[in-house]
């Protein structure tokens, strides 16, 4: 640095015009340091990690794993300059070639098709299981990448595809996994050389089962005289010809596949590099030889099939069935032969049943016989009881030894079963939990909880399979099922979230809609409709807890919120439609006549003398009444949240405003009518009104007077109590103020019909 600075200040003195492209250099050199120095503290904790892993032997590799993620979650989280997906990629997968890298060391590849089966198929699970516990921790730490971060931090996840990372460690897993399948078909067939049959056919079927473990040996003798390495993963069928060759520039290669070379060569390992032109080949000589080996073995698969058919219709008795079962023993699980031998199970049974009732005569038999001797009969030599017991044991043992046989064969059919649902149930429930929650229908508007009768059987299976031994649940099924409870809520919550908000569409009135068809629309404003939610948030939510939940998606506030509204906006309105029962129970109550008979007998006159008391206690009642209709529609004005000038509200009051307006026609009628049909000549019904006939000399005076016209006369008190009787309308408010009258009478008419309006 010393050197540098004398330099620079060399330069100033004779303004050299290199000066600013001087210091740019310097201060790119300078960055580039400071970034160096970053990288290298932040990558010095991970070379420890590293070298543990290369110092073990491979099988002890999974303790370390975890803490070598841990290390380079520290490294994202902390370092200034390898926080970078590119770059945080790259380690990744650089440690997964170290892994590989480590597995072919442990393995041998040279040698893997060549030793002993068993010990080689040992191995390669082995890795298998530590490369996938490897991907299963790196998913853990992606998930709790959030817990590296101090409170307040800004949280950086990890964003990018994960197939990035694993590209070429899948790639390793496929191989591994048909090595494993080759070497687990391989010791399968290496029992054919130890099955013997025996009854009519059984030389001729021996001599078939010999010629097929012969063919095996010829097929599976072809990898040990090959020299490839058989995990070589430039050794695969690609998409098109990759062409090994010593350069991509090489110009006796077609220039699309000297492009293809000059790109992918910039990665590892994805070429091997020969030295002569002569080794261009298609890369894939392996997995042609494995799936010739594979038709193979299929060809034997369908030959052993049909011996095993032919050896079980052979078999004398349910004792040589079993034996034959037994010398298959996991032959019968290959999938070929079991379709083949799965109808053979029933026929299996069967024998089995005819030897129960075969035990079941000889018993019967032997007590017939203990009856008539009057002892049971025993084996020569043998005392009573001794005897007796020993024939008992021996028959039981008649029964048991079969039935043992039938607990140790392999339940190929419930196996079977079982696996077919283990491979769906992962699908199946993972895209109904990607559903949304509520379903609604495009006709009627309704919705439903689109809890998928799927999710509910899959809850279903798992609860009956759990105690079973078949194998362990798949972790889709599992995880539902561990969060059943949550879902039970989630969906009871729902439901009665759903019911509420269809209650609210099938009762709303189509003055009524308008009112709150904005708020239906912002129901959990913010976050878009619940139906826009899909379950696994929900299952994501429950894992995870509520902090992450309301960190990530917000789904259960977002769902609260909704179920919150939609409960509220149910109870205002089914109160704004209790108020308004209210008010026509208001307005009902109108309905009887103001003026009756005296004690309400029919034989009696209309009672003049209480009708101003009982008129007043009427108009009261009606007053008291516009009180509360008026506060009830008040009410409803704040529970539907309605704007008192808009056009909807108006419509609204005209609504309940007809309500009213029926109400005092009624009255009215009801009083009216009483005054018509108790004066109508024709029901035979006793005078309604009395009038006195006066003698005043020198005339005749009628009291009331009959003269129209007349003061205090029969006209003028009708007149005066239909006008009672029609008052009552103006004794309320009107409610719809923009109608222009002040309440419900209108005047000026010039007849008593013209009340309302």
């Amino acid at each position: 640095m010393r050197k540098v600075r004398n330099m620079m200040e060399l330069l100033e003195r004779v303004e050299s015009s290199y000066i600013p492209a001087f210091k740019t250099m310097l201060m790119d050199v300078e960055a580039a340091l400071t970034e160096a120095q970053d990288v290298r503290l932040h990558l010095m904790p991970l070379k420890c990690r590293l070298e543990d892993i290369e110092r073990v032997e491979f099988s002890e590799v999974k303790p370390f794993l975890l803490p070598l993620l841990h290390v380079v979650c520290l490294i994202w989280v902390t370092s200034k300059h390898y926080n970078m997906p590119v770059r945080i990629v790259v380690l990744l997968q650089e440690i997964c070639n170290l892994l590989i890298e480590q597995a072919l060391v442990y393995l041998s590849p040279e040698d893997l098709l060549k030793g002993d089966m068993e010990e080689s198929l040992g191995k390669v699970r082995m890795v298998l299981g530590i490369l996938n516990t490897f991907k299963e921790a790196f998913e853990e730490r992606r998930e709790k990448l959030h817990t590296y971060y101090e409170p307040g931090q800004e949280v950086r996840e990890w964003d990018f595809n994960s197939t990035m990372v694993f590209v070429r460690l899948d790639t390793f897993l496929k191989r591994l996994e048909m090595v494993e399948d080759l070497l687990a078909t391989a010791l399968d067939l290496m029992k054919l050389e130890k099955i013997e049959f025996s009854g009519i056919k059984g030389k001729t079927l021996g001599q078939q089962v010999l010629d097929m473990y012969e063919e095996f040996q010829e097929a599976y003798k072809l990898f040990s005289e090959r020299t490839y390495d058989c995990l070589d993963l430039t050794n695969m069928a690609e998409d098109s010809a990759l062409w090994a060759v010593e350069s991509p520039q090489d110009q006796r290669v077609p220039p699309r596949e000297r492009a293809n070379i000059s790109a992918m060569g910039q990665h590892r390992n994805v070429l091997r590099l020969h030295e002569d032109f002569a080794t261009l080949r298609w890369l894939k000589d392996f997995e042609q030889d494995a799936f010739g080996f594979q038709q193979k073995v299929e060809d034997i698969d369908r030959w052993l099939g049909t011996v095993f058919i032919q050896a079980f219709d052979d078999a004398s008795d349910l004792e040589h069935a079993f034996k034959l079962l037994d010398m298959f023993g996991s032959l019968l699980e290959r999938p070929v032969i079991a379709a083949d031998a799965a109808d053979k199970y029933s026929v299996l049974i069967s024998m089995f049943s005819r030897a129960l009732d075969h035990a079941r005569l000889i018993y019967s038999r032997h007590i017939q016989t203990e009856l008539k001797l009057g002892s049971p009969p025993v084996h020569k030599n043998m005392p009573p009881v001794a005897g007796a017991l020993c024939w008992a044991r021996e028959l039981r043992a008649r029964i048991q030894v079969p039935f043992d046989h039938f607990r140790r064969i392999p339940h190929l059919y419930q196996e079977k079963l079982y696996a077919d649902w283990s491979q769906t149930v992962s699908e199946k429930s993972q895209y109904n939990l990607t559903q949304p929650l509520i379903r609604r229908d495009p006709e009627t508007k309704l919705v439903t909880v689109n809890f998928d009768p799927q999710l509910v059987l899959v809850l279903r299976e798992v609860s009956y399979l759990s105690g079973s031994r078949l194998g362990a649940i798949p972790p889709p099924a599992a995880e539902i099922y561990s969060s059943k409870e949550s879902y039970r809520q989630l969906a009871a919550n729902l439901e009665l979230m759903v019911n509420r908000y269809n209650k609210v569409l099938k009762t709303v009135l189509e003055v009524e809609y308008p009112l709150i068809q904005e708020q239906l629309l912002n129901l959990g404003t913010g976050k878009g409709e619940l139906s826009d939610v899909p379950m696994v948030l929900m299952l994501l939510a429950e894992s995870r807890g509520c902090s992450c939940t309301v960190d990530c998606w917000g789904v259960w506030d977002h769902i609260s919120m909704v179920m919150d509204d939609v409960h509220d906006l149910e109870q205002r309105i089914q109160k704004a439609k209790n108020n308004v029962e209210e008010i026509q129970t208001i307005v009902g109550s109108w309905a009887s006549p103001i003026f009756v008979r005296r004690d309400c007998k029919t034989e009696s006159l209309l009672s003049l003398e209480d009708c101003q008391d009982r008129l007043e206690r009427r108009y009261s009642l009606v007053r008291e009444s516009g009180q509360r209709i008026h506060l009830l529609v008040k009410e409803n004005q704040s529970l539907l949240l309605a704007d008192p000038a808009s056009d909807i509200w108006k419509a609204y009051v005209d609504y309940v405003d007809e309500i009213v307006l029926d109400g005092f026609f009624t009255a009215i009628e009801c009083s009216l009518k009483y005054l018509l049909e108790n004066t109508d000549p024709k029901a035979g019904l006793a005078p309604l009104f009395e009038v006195q006939l006066d003698l005043v000399i020198p005339d005749l005076i009628f009291q009331p007077s009959l003269d129209p016209g007349t003061n205090d006369g029969l006209y003028d008190m009708v007149e005066g109590l239909l006008n009672d009787i029609y008052r009552i309308s103006s004794l309320v408010p009107r409610l719809a103020e923009h109608s222009g009258f002040l309440h419900y009478q209108v005047r000026g008419c010039g007849a008593p019909s013209c009340w309302w309006q």
